[in-house]
């Protein structure tokens, strides 16, 4: 089915705020295994380091049964049964210290998925092969191709029995999954890039992870689909811009995982502005819907678990034009988020650190080293021990001079 009546793009609205947890909308942790989130610390049963955000936590006494058994299981996980293990997993799920692990609860319903497209028709293909396995409602957006490409996309979709919308005019990826998204009905709508390979269950396995009312967003590790040895290959089978890496996380603010990709999430729609994307941003847009989610209360979340697949691009002029667009969007992103570009914020110490070493006065950053010690003893809770604020002072330090030095 083509439909040509895609019109001009709309303003951008507001993220509504989340409606918050009510006593009833525990339930959730009953579809969902927990597992500690691999990375985060756990010293004296009773103290961790890490999370997301990123954050010493001495727990609460009546989160520590939870907090030992789920740390002992790894990523195992278990389901919480008790009214008290139900209010513990709350608290370490939004710490960031386990996470709920993706796990199929059978067919889903309640899904559409919108996948972008320009030009691509061979990609989108294979795109449409693996997404048609879950049986869900696909809609494919033309983003003004010229011909050939135009019916080759066209005859794609109809071999698919996918819906097609063909917009008159170019606008970018964010703009096609607008137009998309308002061509939608569903509570929750799966966007998919048009060079994405999917694993056949990755919607079933993530859609029980929306079942926690607070989540906006979900989406899996999309790994680069290598299929040869070239540098290019190499190069981005260990730096992909869209991989993620293999920690679980909430997409906040100072962690590893500080925005997501839309090449392959699932959104709340009542989690999301009207269109979503910012129409004016070819680039960019989907890391600033994330943290306008993430600002307006919802949590929005990473479950490598689940893995798909983009298409490398292997010629150094694509290589080179895509990485220096991804460039382009810092300026417009700082404009709407300012200071969360900032890659580092190194401490007095650490500076201190680096100066004494580099002047070669080791002793002199001995004695800084000590200071911080001093300093993490004081500000650290009561319960955490001498040796965790030990270790503090030195990650501490260490990170300094590693993005420093």
């Amino acid at each position: 089915m083509t439909n040509n009546s895609a019109g001009p793009d709309e303003g951008l609205a507001d993220v509504p705020a989340p409606p918050g947890r009510n006593d009833s909308d525990d339930d959730f942790l009953t579809t969902v295994p927990l597992a500690w989130t691999p990375g985060v610390a756990f010293r004296d049963a009773a103290v961790t380091i890490g999370g997301s955000p990123w954050t010493v936590t001495s727990l609460p006494d009546d989160v520590l049964p939870l907090a030992r058994k789920l740390h002992a299981l790894g990523r195992v996980g278990a389901y919480v049964k008790t009214p008290e293990e139900k209010r513990a997993a709350l608290y370490l799920l939004d710490l960031g210290i386990i996470d709920p692990v993706p796990h199929g609860n059978g067919p889903v319903t309640d899904v559409e998925i919108v996948v972008p497209v320009y030009r691509d028709w061979d990609a989108l293909d294979r795109c449409l092969d693996s997404l048609v396995a879950e049986n869900l409602p696909i809609v494919v957006v033309d983003d003004a191709s010229p011909e050939p490409f135009a019916t080759a996309i066209r005859d794609v979709v109809e071999a698919h029995d996918a819906r097609l919308i063909v917009r008159a005019q170019n606008g970018g990826p964010g703009a096609a999954r607008n137009t998309g998204f308002a061509q939608t009905t569903a509570p929750f709508v799966a966007f998919v890039d048009s060079d994405v390979v999917a694993s056949p269950d990755w919607i079933s396995r993530l859609r029980p992870l929306l079942n926690d009312p607070m989540i906006g967003a979900v989406a899996p590790r999309v790994r680069p689909d290598v299929q040869g040895d070239s540098a290019i290959e190499l190069y981005e089978e260990t730096r992909s811009e869209l991989d993620m890496g293999a920690v679980p996380s909430r997409v906040v603010y100072g962690v590893p995982v500080g925005w997501l990709p839309s090449a392959s999430v699932i959104v709340r729609r009542s989690a999301s502005s009207n269109p979503p994307f910012e129409p004016e941003m070819r680039v960019g847009e989907d890391v600033d819907l994330f943290w306008r989610m993430e600002e307006a209360g919802w949590t929005v979340r990473y479950a490598p678990d689940v893995v798909n697949h983009h298409k490398v691009r292997t010629s150094l002029k694509d290589f080179s034009s895509r990485r220096a667009s991804y460039g382009g969007s810092a300026a417009p992103l700082e404009l709407r988020h300012k200071n969360r570009l900032i890659p580092a914020r190194p401490s007095l110490t650490g500076l201190g650190v680096l100066a004494a070493l580099a002047v070669g006065r080791p002793g002199l950053a001995l004695g800084i080293a000590g200071y911080e010690l001093a300093r993490q003893r004081q500000i650290l809770p009561p319960r955490v021990s001498l040796p965790v604020a030990a270790e503090m002072a030195g990650r501490t330090i260490w990170s300094d001079v590693f993005w420093l030095g």
